[in-house]
This record gives structure tokens, sequence and C-alpha cells, in this order.
């Protein structure tokens, strides 16, 4: 039951707080960022400013999600399918995507392994903290 509480916890806080700045910073400090880690400025139209904020909030919740979930797996048990099976999926999804935008691979092998590790590590865990339980 320990390591998937960890695992769970990684989880949440890794998505809560690399997302949350996207939510909450400047516009112009995001930029800055962006070109330090050797991407061209995002233009600050207003759709697009609304969907990285919008989907940064929602990343932070998802954080939020998972740290609930790791006060009492066995408990959440249909939340923490959910979750992790929207792990998985959304690895996947950052893996293609990322290839079909032409990004560096490092961000989205980076994205994409850690949401798809974390997944398998949870499906790992979870008979384990089940049969603890009982």
């Amino acid at each position: 039951m320990k390591a998937l509480k960890v695992v769970l916890v990684v989880v949440g806080v890794v998505c809560l707080f690399s997302s949350l700045p996207g939510a909450v910073v400047p516009w112009s400090v995001i930029n800055r960022v962006l070109g330090v880690l050797g991407f061209r400025a995002v233009p600050e139209l207003p759709l697009v400013v609304y969907c990285v904020r919008l989907s940064s909030l929602g990343f932070a919740l998802m954080g939020v999600f998972f740290l609930l979930l790791a006060t009492d797996p066995v408990r959440y048990q249909p939340m923490l399918a959910l979750g992790t099976w929207g792990l998985v999926v959304m690895g996947v999804l950052a893996f293609e995507t990322g290839r079909m935008v032409g990004m560096q691979p490092a961000w989205y092998w980076a994205d994409g392994g850690f949401a798809v590790l974390a997944g398998v590590l949870i499906l790992i865990f979870w008979p384990r903290a089940q049969q603890a339980q009982e």
C-alpha cells in the first residue's frame, strides 16, 4: 500500500507544481522561460492565453485529484482506475502529439514517459495494495 501511495503523491505533486505556474504567472515570464528552454515566444493572443491557462489549471487540478486518491486508494478504486488509465492515455497522446508537431523528442518523451511510467507503476502496486487491505 505504501508504494502505491508514494506513486500517487509523486504524480500529484508533479502535476500540481509543474503546471500551476502556467495558470497564474504573467505571460512575459512564460515567454522568458520558453526562451531559456529553447522555444519561440508564444503570441499573446486571447485564444492562446486562454487555452494555455485553462489546460495548465486542468493539469494542476489533476495533481490535486491524485493527492486526494493517495489518502485512501482502496476506498477510491473507481476513481483510481479512471485516473490511472487517463495517465496512460495522456502519455500516449503526448508521444504522438509531440511527434506530430515536431517538438524536440526529449520534451514529449519526458511528459509521455512520466505519465505512462506512473500509470504502469500504479497498475503494478494496486493489486498489492488491495491484498494488503484484506
